[in-house]
């Protein structure tokens, strides 16, 4: 990560000024009242605490750094996987706290923490169930109907790792793809009938019926930088305009225009399976950073939809790994690589 990159994370976690005044009056105060309390010491100048005080003032910055990293839920650090201190800082400074919990008869959903960028929300929640139950399958999924502003929408479940798996306990991340940001909206979420499988390929069946609905505001602070590119390519053979990618340390979205849309997707065919519930990605893109290195979306992570009204494409990748965006050097989309201006 480069300095001027370090930089603007801290400048993002800075306190404000009122923030500042009140955390130096508060350690004025602490200060006079430790003071106070150790009478054995001889009197200490008021200029001393002045001076103390100056001091702890000059480390705001690090401290603001150190509490909004500790503010990302830890379940969302270990599903995120960031790659070090400054990149989960910045993941912080995006999430939103909601901590709201709906119960009824069947459970209780608490919904904790949301993060997103311009295309992909996701929605760390909790669920338990009445004492005695048991939840230790492989997967967990609920019934979903949510009302957005976008004109589509796609959601799924990722099942948490459990330090007591034979509880009553879950934690899962419920993940929105859009065709635009959903940050800053209030959406009608309603969730009901847990359902859990084995492994692929086992079936979902309803363990625990009942619904859970509210109305939740995705006051979140988008990660996504999105870069006008405007360039041809060539897909399989037929033209197309790279208008858009937008790119986040969790996703990065295509957005790509052509009047040979239905003979692209033909020419792409079905995904081709690899392994059990993987797919190759039949619009890979791969990513280059600045030391060298470089991945690919080489197994199908996402969404892909086509509009064959309006002649778009849109096709949204996620990772397994969050990804150092600020370090990307270009993308290599079939026949064109595109440098970024970071």
């Amino acid at each position: 990560m480069s300095n001027k990159n370090i930089n603007q994370i801290f400048e993002a976690l800075t306190p404000r000024t009122e923030q500042k005044e009140k955390m130096f009056q508060n350690i004025l105060m602490q200060s006079q009242v430790e003071h106070k309390r150790q009478r054995r010491f001889p009197p200490v100048k008021l200029v001393r605490y002045a001076v103390l005080a100056a001091v702890l003032m000059a480390s705001l910055t690090t401290t603001a750094f150190a509490a909004v990293y500790m503010g990302l839920d830890e379940a969302f650090i270990k599903f995120l996987k960031p790659s070090n201190n400054y990149q989960a800082a910045y993941l912080s400074n995006g999430a939103y706290v909601v901590d709201k919990t709906m119960k009824n008869e069947y459970g209780s959903l608490t919904i904790k923490q949301v993060i997103g960028d311009s295309n992909l929300t996701y929605i760390l929640m909790d669920f338990t169930a009445p004492e005695g139950t048991v939840l230790n399958a492989e997967r967990y999924r609920f019934h979903t109907m949510i009302t957005t502003n976008q004109s589509s929408n796609s959601t799924g479940f990722e099942v948490l790792d459990d330090e007591n798996p034979n509880d009553h306990k879950i934690s899962l991340v419920m993940n929105i793809m859009t065709d635009s940001s959903l940050a800053g909206q209030t959406v009608d979420l309603k969730l009901y009938d847990l359902q859990a499988a084995d492994p692929f390929p086992g079936i979902f069946e309803t363990i625990i019926p009942g619904s859970w609905e509210t109305a939740l505001k995705l006051d979140f602070k988008e990660y996504s930088t999105l870069y006008q590119i405007d360039q041809t390519v060539k897909l399989f053979g037929y033209t197309a305009i790279l208008k858009t990618i937008s790119v986040s340390p969790i996703s990065i979205t295509l957005k790509i225009d052509s009047g040979s849309l239905k003979e692209i997707n033909k020419a792409a065919g079905r995904l081709k399976e690899v392994g059990p519930n993987e797919y190759l990605d039949n619009f890979p893109i791969k990513i280059n950073y600045k030391e060298g290195t470089s991945e690919t979306t080489s197994i199908f992570s996402g969404l892909a939809v086509s509009d064959f009204l309006s002649n778009q494409l849109l096709t949204i990748k996620t990772f397994e790994n969050i990804i150092n965006d600020k370090e990307i050097a270009s993308f290599v989309f079939f026949d064109k690589e595109i440098p970024m201006k970071n």
